[in-house]
């Protein structure tokens, strides 16, 4: 992303267009922004009214809460994936149709409404001939799933999705069709309803069945878009409402990188956009590859083609098996064919790693065998040739000596606790077992498929100590991102609290809560009611420090990084245990929020709310304690030890359903272009089959992609709990999966089934030589001081404020003056002006004025110094210029005349060669610029002495009396 924006600015400049936009990290917060803009246009804007209302009638009749602004945050995340960018601008453009959606929801209505009345009329009319004749459903064969029964069951049809396949069944295709299978054997009417139902009944449900076969298929696509018509209308809307809000504030998303890109290359080969940046770079190396988005691809492609082209090599490194970042626009078929196709498989050369370095023998042994089968079972269960393709080279080799251990046990539910709570159980004793065999906390990970799921497990294990089920000599700690997150922080939470009673002086339970938070950090609280009982004010800030309460005023007026590092001082927080890593990170945050946003104390505490307690702290791998963390964080990462408590995640998307745009060639999805459906096996039966069935195929790959991460961390023993499977043994989840595979051929001999355990390799513990560490530093606390005393003045010398100045230290004051006046003054006229300039800005005062013209004067004698304020020249001053090597310099004095160029130093020290060096730095330059003839000067302003510096030997001027100046120091 840094090199997309490396890009971009450079083709801003380029283009000349505005390169100052403001590049927003914050998604979340421009969000929040765009959806109450949205909202000010309910009541004005129809159609978004009646999207709104749909929406909030749906959150209705499904018992969800009112407010539909988190829903909304939510539903607009949509906007920013991959998938909705790269058909952003067909959906504007059908959105901006007039009556657009009006006009398809009639349409699409009216082919569904169309569809069930059909079906509706021909049923009941079965029904009112069966009523007719008085028979009842126990006259009927087959009992509830008689013909009546279904009969009975279409008059009152509500849904087309109720007649899918297999809504529909297989009776009315077969058994049904023969009238002989529509009475009981016990009805006294069995020949008349035979008669009846030859003559009636089965041509109704031969209508039925024939409407059926012709509607159902566009009927069902009708229902399916009509059920996310409000969401499609949203989301043109609030991408409508983006649009707007970044172009009012000049602003890019850190995620429209390179979708600006994109369209700015526009498919060229070698764009000039990239011209200057390619120049630069002609071998590339993109790392973790599996996980690049389409878009990226893209946007990298025309520069590794032309790297290519210029017979440059380049290197994309990944592991289609490791993709596992889908959600984030990753695509894995482009490591797996996409590259060789659009680059050319004659100009590329694959290198295979078999070699596993990592894990021990048996983890390796077992992950060979586990994920052969696996790509054969899961293309089975979805037909995807592609899955066993993409695990084609799974199997690996080991030259690690160390055996290794594994262990997978399936746990079922038993009368009192289901399988996921026995699985919490087992936690603190692997823990104990592990620390039986001298085995650190700090190399063992929990691995775990969500961050509920990992506070599911802190919460147990602070339950099990605190309940005192833990054995004395062992230690049941962890830390997660979660339990690392800065609103986990007592000190941070006072510090939050002190900057809201600030704020809001009228805020009482801020102020109660800051002073019961004082008293308990200092142990001087010896009753909760002693602060909370208090409703008067005054005695509540009688528990504060007295530098508190009584410089609220003057506290608010300090910028935001200063007050928060004064409330640390206040309050003494810096030496608190345990508390040194949340200050720094807090400060942290304080200072790029200042830096980033406004340096405001309200709009930090609404950030605060919103964004920043979220914030986690960095911690060192040296706390020994055992990590939790989820899949998609380990990846990448080792460990000695891995635990895999609940490996249970669904293979499919379950009831987190993705939106998805697809199309249709048939009429009337045809005009409408891309349209947004919920993932659903209904898809599998509409006009979206190919869709729905792609991003099936994606999803069982993402999944048993993610399983092969969790298997693969471990370098040493890896173990795992995972449910035995129901009695229908649907392949629906990993932990079906496994419990099928450890039972097969290549697995079999460590299987226990009584046990229903997988075992092989001994728990041992790993032991390696360690590399002699160097020692590092730790802060023992947070050193903070008061930012009045942080002020510093520079001064020019150590005796500025005497009385009476030393004799050194005014030639060295006048010299810096006579420096700053000839580095300003263009000709000799301009020097009664710039005296008067100096003068006025304090930088001279009216007694050192005339003995300073005295000096200048005496200069100016010399003639070849008074012939560079000759009017003949075009003089600039201060002039910038990059020397070679890239060091930045400043000509003091450029004088030019045609093509004629004299270059004039000032210098106010001693003669050196560095002084030479720069200057003939000067000159290089000049003459790259085709000056001709370009003169190079030195003026020491201590001795009046003039060097004039040629490329070659330098040759000096009449050398003036040292003492002519009297600056001799």
């Amino acid at each position: 992303m840094h090199f997309f924006q490396r890009v971009i600015r450079a083709f801003t400049r380029e283009a000349g267009l505005s390169g100052d936009y403001r590049l927003e990290v914050e998604q979340e917060e421009v969000v929040d922004e765009v959806i109450n803009n949205l909202m000010e246009e309910l009541g004005s804007n129809r159609e978004l009214t009646e999207w709104v209302v749909g929406i909030a009638q749906q959150n209705l009749v499904n018992d969800e809460g009112w407010d539909l602004r988190p829903g909304l945050r939510e539903f607009s995340k949509e906007i920013f994936k991959e998938e909705f960018r790269l058909v952003e601008n067909e959906v504007a453009a059908v959105a901006k149709q007039p009556n657009f959606f009006v006009n398809l929801k009639q349409i699409l209505t009216a082919e569904r409404h169309q569809f069930l009345a059909a079906i509706k009329k021909r049923a009941a009319r079965a029904v009112a001939i069966i009523q007719e004749e008085g028979w009842t459903k126990d006259d009927f064969k087959y009992g509830q799933t008689s013909a009546f029964s279904f009969m009975l069951r279409l008059s009152k049809l509500k849904l087309v999705q109720e007649v899918d396949e297999e809504g529909l069944g297989k009776r009315p295709l077969n058994e049904f069709q023969n009238s002989l299978n529509w009475p009981s054997s016990k009805t006294a009417y069995k020949v008349r309803m035979e008669q009846v139902a030859y003559e009636q009944l089965i041509p109704l449900l031969l209508e039925i069945l024939d409407i059926h076969q012709k509607g159902f298929v566009r009927a069902l696509s009708a229902e399916i878009v009509l059920g996310n018509l409000n969401e499609f209308g949203l989301i043109a809307d609030i991408a409508r409402k983006l649009k707007e809000y970044k172009q009012e504030n000049n602003m890019m998303l850190l995620s429209d990188a390179p979708y600006f890109l994109n369209s700015v290359i526009d498919g060229s080969d070698t764009p000039f956009v990239y011209e200057k940046v390619g120049s630069f770079y002609k071998n590339f190396l993109i790392d973790e590859f599996q996980d690049t988005s389409g878009l990226q691809w893209k946007n990298f492609k025309p520069l590794i083609v032309n790297s290519l082209d210029a017979g440059y090599s380049s290197m994309i490194v990944g592991d289609v098996k490791q993709a596992i970042y889908r959600w984030r626009s990753g695509d894995l078929f482009l490591l797996q064919s996409g590259v060789n196709t659009e680059i050319g498989e004659y100009r590329i050369q694959p290198y295979v790693l078999d070699k596993n370095y990592r894990s021990s023998r048996q983890i390796v042994a077992f992950n060979n065998a586990v994920f052969q089968a696996a790509a054969q079972l899961v293309q089975k269960e979805i037909g995807a040739a592609i899955i066993p393709e993409v695990y084609k080279d799974v199997a690996q080799d080991t030259d690690k000596k160390q055996e290794g251990f594994v262990e997978v046990a399936f746990l079922s539910d038993d009368a009192d606790e289901k399988w996921k709570a026995i699985a919490l159980q087992h936690i603190p004793l692997f823990l104990e077992r592990l620390q039986t065999l001298k085995i650190n906390l700090k190399d063992i990970a929990i691995l775990v498929r969500t961050n509920d799921d990992g506070q599911q497990i802190v919460q147990h294990l602070v339950e099990f100590k605190h309940a005192g089920k833990g054995k004395e000599g062992f230690r049941y700690d962890v830390v997660s991102n979660e339990s690392l997150r800065l609103d986990g922080s007592g000190v941070v939470n006072f510090l939050i609290t002190a900057l809201k009673y600030l704020h809001n002086p009228d805020d009482h339970i801020a102020c109660a809560q800051l002073s019961y938070e004082y008293a308990r950090f200092n142990h001087t609280l010896t009753d909760l009611h002693q602060v909370f009982t208090v409703s008067n004010q005054t005695l509540i800030e009688g528990h504060l420090p007295d530098s508190f309460t009584s410089h609220k005023a003057r506290l608010k007026k300090l910028p935001l990084f200063e007050l928060t590092e004064t409330l640390i001082e206040i309050f003494d927080l810096g030496n608190l245990t345990g508390e040194l890593e949340y200050l720094q990170t807090l400060q942290n945050e304080v200072l790029n929020f200042s830096n980033r946003e406004r340096n405001d104390m309200g709009a930090f505490l609404d950030w605060w709310e919103e964004v920043g307690h979220k914030k986690s702290i960095q911690i060192s791998g040296d706390v020994d304690a055992a990590q939790i963390i989820t899949v998609h964080k380990s990846k990448g990462l080792q460990f000695k030890y891995v635990l895999v408590p609940f490996c249970s995640w669904e293979l499919d998307h379950g009831s987190k359903r993705p939106m998805m745009w697809v199309k249709s060639d048939q009429k009337p999805f045809d005009a409408a272009g891309v349209l947004p459906v919920k993932y659903s096996s209904r898809l599998e039966e509409s006009f979206f089959k190919d869709a729905y069935e792609e991003e099936r195929k994606r999803c069982y790959l993402d999944n048993l992609n993610l399983l092969y991460v969790a298997l693969t961390r471990a370098e040493h023993g890896l173990i795992v709990t995972a449910p035995v499977p129901g009695k229908n043994k649907k392949l629906n989840n990993v932990g079906t999966l496994l419990h099928d595979i450890v039972q097969q051929p290549a697995l079999a001999t460590g299987w226990r089934a009584p046990e229903q355990v997988w075992r092989a390799g001994e728990w041992t513990n790993y032991k390696e030589e360690q590399n002699s560490s160097v020692a590092s530093l730790s802060l023992k606390n947070y050193a903070s001081a008061s930012w009045g005393n942080k002020l510093v003045i520079r001064h020019h010398s150590a005796g500025h404020f005497q009385l009476e100045e030393s004799e050194t230290t005014t030639r060295i004051k006048y010299g810096i003056h006579l420096h700053t006046i000839f580095s300003r003054i263009r000709y000799k006229d301009d020097l009664n002006e710039t005296f008067q300039m100096l003068q006025q800005s304090g930088i001279m005062n009216e007694q050192e004025k005339p003995v300073i013209r005295q000096l200048v004067d005496e200069l100016f004698a010399n003639e070849t110094v008074a012939s560079w304020f000759d009017k003949a020249w075009e003089v600039r001053t201060e002039v910038p210029v990059l020397l070679p090597g890239g060091e930045e310099s400043r000509m003091d004095r450029l004088m030019l005349k045609g093509r004629q160029a004299v270059v004039v130093d000032f210098k106010t020290g001693t003669p050196t060669n560095a002084d030479l060096h720069q200057v003939n730095g000067y000159l290089d330059t000049l003459r790259k610029m085709n000056f001709h003839p370009v003169k190079g000067y030195l003026l020491y302003i201590r001795t009046g002495e003039v060097v004039q510096v040629p490329p070659d030997k330098p040759a000096k001027s009449a050398k003036q009396n040292k003492n002519q100046l009297g600056l001799e120091f």
